[in-house]
């Protein structure tokens, strides 16, 4: 019986957040949640994934297919770049399914470290959006509260032989799309600076990078506002993971 070899190029793999997966693909079966990333990143001496979990399961049962996936890759080393709640699936599936080792860092970006306050506002008030995150994004989304967050960061600590970054995105709620200033507002009032979902408070983790000029909808390269080269929308998302997955590849950037 034939044994794959060990792939001795580093993958970078891209986890998605709450909607990226079957909600979204029921209606466009050609959906990709990181909007042009897999055409335009070419990450010389390195192999590039996408998987995908169910949008709304809890971060447990999304780590564990997670698991799979990563079990199937012949890499020795990979990287994971996680956007939203996909930070919390692999900050979970970097403590409890990776025995070998092998994941080396994770570099999240817009993810609710520390919960959003928006889940209560989903949660007990009327409107378009609350009604759709009820229908499509529960039960998944009620692990996203600062309390639900508070006990998933004592349970599921950092692994020290993993390197841990993370960015943040922020717009004033003057720049955001219409269907955005009111969630802005809130989360300003209760959070400061934030992305329309997530604080940048929250974002922090690990080794911050930056904040960059973005909601959390730009910070994977779907625009939902006007383009104005003034307030710089649409964020530049494309060179934005370039970059990044170049600095993930220098050697210097690994942990020993």
């Amino acid at each position: 019986m034939h044994t794959a070899e060990p792939d001795s190029r580093p993958a970078i793999v891209f986890l998605h957040g709450i909607l990226g997966a079957d909600v979204i693909r029921k209606a466009w079966p050609g959906f990709r949640y990181f909007r042009g990333i897999r055409e335009r990143l070419q990450a010389a001496g390195a192999s590039v994934h996408f998987p995908l979990t169910p949008s709304a399961a809890s971060i447990a049962h999304r780590a564990d297919i997670l698991q799979t996936f990563i079990a199937r890759l012949q890499a020795d080393r990979i990287h994971l770049i996680a956007h939203s709640m996909g930070g919390l699936d692999a900050r979970y599936l970097v403590h409890h399914f990776d025995p070998a080792h092998r994941i080396r860092s994770l570099t999240t970006i817009g993810t609710p470290h520390r919960g959003s306050e928006l889940v209560h506002w989903v949660d007990t008030t009327r409107g378009l959006v609350q009604s759709f995150a009820r229908h499509f994004l529960y039960p998944g989304i009620l692990e996203l509260t600062p309390q639900a967050c508070a006990q998933f960061n004592q349970d599921t600590p950092d692994r020290t032989d993993v390197l841990y970054r993370s960015w943040a995105g922020c717009r004033p709620a003057g720049e955001m799309p219409l269907l955005y200033r009111k969630q802005t507002r809130i989360l300003q009032q209760q959070s400061g600076d934030n992305d329309s979902q997530v604080s940048v408070a929250s974002a922090k983790w690990g080794e911050f990078m930056g904040t960059v000029r973005a909601d959390h909808l730009e910070l994977v390269g779907w625009n939902l506002g006007l383009p104005k080269k003034r307030i710089q929308r649409p964020f530049e998302h494309t060179g934005f993971y370039q970059l990044l997955v170049r600095d993930i590849l220098e050697p210097a950037q690994e942990p020993p």
